[in-house]
C-alpha cells in the first residue's frame, strides 16, 4: 500500500511505493551471454556458408576454368617442387555440372587451399603414379572444394588434367578418421580394404564435421585409365557432366 502523510493545513500526500530493485542472478547473466553467444557463431556460420563459401567458391572455379589459355596449361608434374606451383586440373561430376578446382603442390591454407582450392600432399605420388596420390581441400570456408565430399559413391568418378594426360579415378571406399591417422596416404593405403602394393591409388581429405574439424572424412579411388591430353575433355567426362 501507498504511504500517506497529512501536513498541518491538512493537504495529504499519498507517496507512491518504492520499487524494489530486481536481483540478477548468474544463471540469467550466463543464460543471456550463451544466447549472445549462439546469435555470435550463427552469424558466422551464415557468413561463411552463404556468403565467403559462395563468392570464393565462385573465383576459384573461374580461376580453374580461365587458368593459361595460352602455351603449357600447368608446371609438368616432373617438375614441381615450390610450394603452390599449379601442376593439374580437378573435375569431380558428383559435385556438380560447373565444378572443377586447380590443384596446387603442398596443403597450406595460404596460398593453396584457401586461394587456389586444391591442394597436393607434397610427400605423395603424382597422378598416375604407381603408389597414392594424395589431396586435401576444405569442406566449409574459403570456397568449400570438398563440400560434398561425403556425397561420393560407388560409380562415381574423379578426373585429374595434366599437360600431358587425363587420369581417371574411380570410387572405392569412404572412412571418417582421426587427425592424426596419416596411414590412409600411405602408398598403400594400410585401412583401404583390397589395398595393394603396386596399386595406383588416390586419396581425397578433409575436415569434417564441417566447421567442427574434430575428424577427417577420406575418400579413396583407384586409377581406372589414362587418356592421352588433346586440349579437349574426355567424352566420358563430357557424358557425366551432362547428366548433372
Amino acid at each position: 500500500m501507498s504511504d500517506v502523510t497529512v501536513l498541518a493545513d491538512g493537504t495529504r500526500i499519498i507517496w507512491a511505493p518504492l520499487e524494489r530493485t530486481k536481483r540478477i542472478s548468474i544463471t540469467q547473466v550466463i543464460g543471456e551471454l550463451l544466447i549472445t553467444f549462439g546469435v555470435i557463431i550463427g552469424l558466422f556460420v551464415g557468413y561463411k556458408v552463404l556468403f565467403q563459401d559462395n563468392v570464393v567458391g565462385a573465383n576459384q572455379n573461374e580461376l580453374a576454368n580461365t587458368f593459361t589459355a595460352s602455351g603449357p596449361k600447368f608446371v609438368p608434374v616432373e617438375k614441381v617442387h615450390t610450394l603452390a606451383q599449379i601442376f593439374g586440373r580437378m573435375y569431380v561430376p558428383r559435385f556438380g555440372s560447373s565444378w572443377t578446382r586447380l590443384i596446387g603442390e603442398g596443403t597450406r591454407w595460404h596460398p593453396v587451399l584457401n586461394e587456389i582450392g586444391v591442394g597436393h600432399y607434397t610427400n605423395t605420388v603424382m597422378p598416375g603414379e604407381v603408389g597414392n596420390f594424395s589431396v586435401a581441400a576444405h569442406r566449409g570456408g574459403f570456397g568449400g572444394a570438398f563440400k560434398l565430399i561425403h556425397e561420393l559413391k560407388a560409380g562415381d568418378r574423379v578426373y585429374v588434367e595434366t599437360n600431358e594426360s587425363w587420369y581417371v579415378y574411380k570410387y572405392l571406399a569412404t572412412k571418417i578418421v582421426l587427425p592424426e591417422d596419416v596411414s590412409v596416404i600411405d602408398p598403400v593405403p594400410q585401412e583401404l580394404t583390397g589395398a595393394v602394393s603396386g596399386g595406383k591409388y588416390m586419396t581425397m581429405t578433409s575436415c569434417t564435421p564441417i566447421f567442427v574439424n574434430s575428424h577427417r572424412i577420406v575418400v579413396w579411388l583407384e586409377l581406372e585409365s589414362v587418356i592421352p591430353s588433346d586440349g579437349n575433355k574426355p567424352p566420358l567426362l563430357n557424358y557425366e557432366l551432362k547428366g548433372n
